[in-house]
């Protein structure tokens, strides 16, 4: 089935991903309980070139979170480091092999690229928040 929004193709692209725990997929949204994932768009400018013809090439910036089990016990907080680091590796081996989000009519996935490194982005006794940020750049006719 085709894609309505760019957010719902990436949601459908990370779905896919061999790496993902139990946990479910939310957009722009995190639980409290591990194991979680979301999707969460951030600002930016989209347009990155504008043809004649009206056709853009745009970007979307974007961060993978999750919700991760935490403590002060290092090997548990290293696993958590670990997806992300094979998160990055699977995102930019997609990317490379032209393996990317299908998105609606009249937009076209180039490419996705890391922006940052995973990293814990707010934790509790229990609990972590991780992300990583990630851009997908597009051809968009007019």
């Amino acid at each position: 089935m085709e894609p309505k929004s760019i957010i719902e193709a990436l949601e459908n692209y990370f779905l896919d991903c061999p790496l993902m725990k139990d946990g479910c997929l939310r957009v722009d949204y995190l639980g409290d309980q591990p194991v979680e994932y979301s999707i969460e768009v951030l600002p930016c400018d989209p347009v990155l070139k504008r043809y004649v013809s009206g056709d853009t090439i745009r970007q979307y910036l974007f961060a993978f979170g999750s919700r991760e089990y935490y403590s002060q016990e290092r090997l548990q907080n290293i696993q958590n480091s670990a997806f992300y680091e094979r998160l990055s590796d699977w995102v930019e081996k997609q990317s490379l092999a032209g393996n990317l989000p299908e998105l609606p009519p009249g937009m076209e996935a180039q490419g996705i690229a890391v922006v940052s490194s995973g990293y814990l982005f707010g934790e509790s006794k229990q609990r972590a928040r991780y992300q990583i940020q990630l851009r997908l750049e597009y051809y968009k006719e007019a």
